[in-house]
């Protein structure tokens, strides 16, 4: 049998897509902010509905290690 040992690991993932809404033309970028958080589109916010502009970086770290018996 082979040693083994159990690992931690932190693992993030951020996920990035960039929708298009149309949205009043008077509103300022503020108000514009607070309109779509307001409004909370699917078509903003579903990361699926954006799927073909969506990134996802993952980044993966050990935080600890511990030897098995």
């Amino acid at each position: 049998m082979s040693d083994t040992k159990t690992v931690t690991f932190k693992v993030v993932r951020e996920e990035t897509w960039y929708p298009e809404y149309e949205v009043p033309a008077h509103l300022d970028n503020d108000e514009v902010l607070e309109y779509i958080h307001n409004e909370v589109p699917d078509k903003v916010f579903d990361e699926m509905l954006n799927k073909y502009t969506l990134n996802t970086d993952i980044d993966v770290e050990i935080v600890e290690e511990t030897a098995d018996a």
